[in-house]
Parts: structure tokens; C-alpha cells; sequence
């Protein structure tokens, strides 16, 4: 649930959302032992009878009527093929090409005169970006002079090439797609605030800051005072001091990066179908993939016949956005989405190999465990003593002469059998292979848990 309030920033005809519910709250709390998508999803699930093991902030087991469905941030059981293809952009634009889905026109380059010589062929912008990457990393948009095109290419570079696409016209949105259904549509608008003739453009930055300090999506991404936005003030003639008229709409970002304090709104009744059906299609495109993000540019300019361009195809979206927007309806994507992956594990036999699953456990166990891979020189042993500590889980760990890792973890039935899924993840630098479990009865002679030396 959310109020709305009209903050002296914004157009009296503009309500904010304003998150004082309880459930805002918890959301808010939320972040410093889980990410905001997983945890909305597991509280979905909890409220339909599923039991929750947390093995990361991002990664927890739900198991409901012997049904075990494992979440790793916004994905559960899509095909592993489906996501690689989507982190890999020159793939997805071949499998969006084979079924006709719209997007702008691109090409593959190996060399800064290639990028230049397709937008000299485009006659107009450019974008250009890694062919492999997430998040927009090494993205440059808007790119029309010779130097621009090269410095973009040199930081996106690689030995399989560089993506050059047509910078189409249009606002862009991400729509969260859902089988056959967008059930959700984000819009962003870049960080601005307007005048109300009496405070100043610091003050206005400051009010708007402490509504999105509110908004369990926004909490961490607050407008900041940098010198962009001061030089972008000295172009429309401000100062942080200086007192805009009323209704004067004062630019802070040009870029709607949520990160750096644009707004967010709901535009799922708002944009045209013709978008929605592109966006699906996008999503049925890609082999395996049942919900992703789909970032789109939708052009209305002409109002008769609107146009939509797929941009990326995103398999691990965040839908705290969308739950929580600065200004529209509120959309609930964490019910359907853990409604989706329970009926599909379900249909598939419901069970599957995880190790933290030991139904002999008891109430209190001690087991001992080998762990293979990449796990010795990449600070394991020190991530588990962390894990374990964490967890009041008592034993100990050393690497071993064979490049193994042993450990043995004493403790509750629960707090053992969550370090004991946290077991194949471990450190970033790590890489696990194997997970050894053995009963374990000679008693330990120290408290706590420790790291012994190579054995």
C-alpha cells in the first residue's frame, strides 16, 4: 500500500508515492541481508505456506508440498541456455532477427573505422556497446563525431568484436515479460525538480531526497550534489543557492539512471501495444526464457502509427522498481513470478539434488565436508570462517595437500544445512566442483570456528 504526496518540487497536478506502510518498512530493513528482488519473492512465497533457507542475499531455497524451487536472484528455473544467449548481445540480436521482432539496425566491428563507417552508413547516431556484459557496462549512447565513435569503441572492445546499433528515436522502458503477458512497465525520467518560488534548488534536492528515501528501491539512490548537477545548473543560469520560479522544471542529470536520482513511474497502461507485443516476442524468441526484462524504445510521434525497438533482453531484472515506482500504480511481479516457478518445478518432479537438503540431519549434526575446484589461494577459508560465524556454526578449515578444502561444521540442524548450500558458491574468485558430506563424530577441542593449517 502507499499514500501520495505532493511535495513542494513537484507540479501540484504530480502525486508522489510515499512508502509509510508496514510492509514498506520491512522492505526498507531488507537490504542489508538480502537483495530487494529475491527477498519480495521469498515473502511471496512464505505467504503461500513455503518454508525459506537463505544461502546468499541473493540465492534462497523455497519448498512448498515437497516442491523445492531454488531462486538466485530474479531467476528460478529458465533455461541456462536462454540466459547465456542474453548476456551475449550479437546472439540475441540473431535469434530476435529470425523471428522478425523489431530492433534497429546494427552491425559487428572490429576496428574504430568500421564503427565510423556504419554510422556514416545509419546517417546519424550511434550506439555502441560490448558484445558480451550486463548492467550496461562499456555502453556509450549518442555518438555521432569521429572521436566519439572511436574512444567509445576502444573502451568496449574485444577479441570478438564491438556491437554498433542505430540510435533509434523514442522513450525508453523496461517491461517485465511474463510467458505471454507484460505485466509490468517502468519508465524513468532524469533527475530534475521543480520550482515552487520560494525554496532553493538544494532545498528542492533535499525534499525530493528525503521522499525517495522512503521508497525501498530508491533508499540507495538518492539525487546526488556533484559537480555534474553544478554544471548543469550554470547552464540554465543556477546556483544551489538560487530560487527557481514556480513551475520551473530545473535539470539536474541529462542520463534516467535511477542510480543517479531519476525518477521512476509506472507507464504500464500508457504505452501502446505495439510495444507490449514486441516485447514478448522478445521474450519467446530467445530458447527456454519464460520472464525477463525487456528494455524498449517506444517512439510516439506519430500518434497513428507508433513504433517500438527492442534494445536488450535482460534475464536478471530487478523488480524492486516496479513494486516500488516514484509515481504511479504499484505492480506486484514477485506472486506471479514465484507462482510461475513453483508450477514449473512442480511439473518437472518437484525434487532435485541440493546439498543443504539432508532429511537424516538431526537437531543438532556435525559433518564433515570436502570441497573440490578452484578453492585454495582465493580466500575460501576465510569466507567460511565468516559464513560460519555468521551462522554460530562451530568447527574448523584448512586446505589440504591434494588442492582440496576440509572442514568440519558443528552446529543447529538449520544453520548447518544453510552453510552447507552456501558451500557451492562461496568467495567471488572461487570456483566449487564438487561437494563431499560425511558424518563426522570425534568432538571438537576448541570453541568457535577456526583455520588450521595444511594438512
Amino acid at each position: 500500500m502507499t499514500n501520495s504526496v505532493v511535495l513542494p518540487c513537484y507540479n501540484p497536478e504530480v502525486l508522489l508515492n510515499v512508502y509509510s506502510d508496514e510492509f514498506s518498512d520491512l522492505a526498507r530493513n531488507a537490504h542489508e541481508a538480502h537483495l530487494l528482488g529475491p527477498w519480495l519473492i521469498a515473502r511471496a512465497a512464505e505467504s503461500e505456506g513455503a518454508d525459506i533457507t537463505w544461502f546468499s542475499r541473493a540465492i534462497f531455497l523455497a519448498t512448498l508440498n515437497d516442491v523445492q524451487v531454488l531462486f538466485w536472484d530474479v531467476r528460478a528455473n529458465e533455461a541456462a541456455v536462454g540466459a547465456k544467449i542474453a548476456t551475449h548481445k550479437l546472439f540475441t540480436h540473431r535469434f530476435l532477427d529470425r523471428a522478425n521482432v523489431p530492433k534497429p539496425r546494427y552491425s559487428v566491428v572490429y576496428s574504430a573505422q568500421g564503427a565510423v563507417k556504419f554510422a556514416a552508413k545509419v546517417g546519424g547516431a550511434v550506439v555502441v556497446k560490448p558484445i558480451k556484459g550486463t548492467r550496461g557496462r562499456g555502453v556509450a549512447i549518442g555518438l555521432e563525431s569521429k572521436e566519439d565513435i572511436t574512444k567509445a569503441y576502444e573502451q568496449a572492445k574485444s577479441s570478438i568484436g564491438v556491437l554498433v546499433e542505430e540510435q533509434v528515436k523514442g522513450t525508453e522502458y523496461r517491461f517485465f515479460v511474463l510467458g505471454d503477458e507484460v505485466l509490468s512497465v517502468l519508465g524513468k525520467t532524469p533527475a530534475h525538480v521543480l520550482g515552487d518560488g520560494s525554496l532553493s534548488v538544494s532545498e528542492l534536492v533535499d525534499a525530493k531526497n528525503e521522499l525517495r528515501a522512503l521508497n525501498p528501491r530508491l533508499m540507495t539512490s538518492l539525487i546526488p550534489k556533484d559537480d555534474v548537477v553544478e554544471q548543469n545548473l550554470a547552464k540554465q543560469g543556477l546556483a544551489w543557492d538560487s530560487i527557481p520560479a514556480e513551475g520551473q522544471e530545473v535539470v539536474l542529470r541529462h542520463e534516467a539512471n535511477i542510480s543517479l536520482g531519476a525518477d521512476s513511474f509506472d507507464a504500464t497502461d500508457s504505452v501502446p501495444d505495439i510495444a507490449k507485443k514486441a516485447a514478448i516476442e522478445a521474450v519467446a524468441a530467445i530458447p527456454g526464457l519464460d520472464w525477463a526484462g525487456v528494455d524498449v524504445i517506444v517512439d510516439t510521434s506519430t500518434e497513428s502509427a507508433p513504433a517500438a525497438y527492442i534494445i536488450e533482453v535482460n534475464t536478471g531484472p530487478g523488480i524492486g522498481g516496479h513494486h516500488f515506482p516514484m509515481r504511479g500504480a504499484p505492480r506486484d511481479l514477485a506472486t506471479p513470478l514465484w507462482r510461475r516457478a513453483y508450477e514449473k518445478q512442480k511439473a518437472l518432479g518437484g525434487q532435485f539434488s541440493i546439498a543443504p537438503i539432508h532429511a537424516s540431519l538431526p537437531e543438532l549434526c556435525q559433518r564433515l565436508v570436502s570441497i573440490e575446484g578452484k578453492v585454495q589461494g582465493v580466500g575460501f577459508r576465510k569466507w567460511l570462517r565468516r559464513e560460519a560465524a555468521a551462522l554460530n556454526v562451530q568447527g574448523w578449515v584448512r586446505n589440504r595437500k591434494d588442492g582440496t578444502v576440509q572442514a568440519v561444521l558443528k552446529g543447529d540442524r538449520a544453520k548447518v544445512e544453510q552453510l552447507l548450500g552456501k558451500l557451492h558458491f562461496g568467495p567471488k574468485a572461487a570456483s566449487v566442483a564438487k561437494v563431499s558430506i560425511a558424518q563426522h563424530s570425534r568432538e571438537l577441542t576448541h570453541p568457535g570456528f577456526i583455520v588450521m593449517k595444511t594438512r
